[in-house]
């Protein structure tokens, strides 16, 4: 049971942390550059910039909050109340 709700947990996070890494990689799409170095840098200085960005954490907000209410529910039905 209790690694039921551990896989439970998990997979409440997991989710919206890989929907958003993967958005937060789509959003910060430059385009190729010859020098690979330029290329690496330029990719991490526009991922850093939409870090910097409302739009970006808006969504996440709204999805944090529904984890850790699902977090809740869980622990909540765990404990029998």
């Amino acid at each position: 049971m209790a690694t039921l709700i551990q896989l439970l947990l998990i997979s409440v996070w997991a989710i919206p942390l890989s929907l958003h890494t993967r958005r937060l990689f789509r959003l910060a799409v430059v385009p190729l550059v010859a020098d690979r170095r330029l290329y690496v840098r330029s990719k991490a200085q526009r991922i850093w910039w939409w870090l910097g960005r409302d739009e970006f954490w808006t969504a996440l907000r709204r999805d944090v909050l529904r984890a850790i209410e699902a977090s809740l529910l869980i622990a909540l039905i765990a404990l029998g109340f």
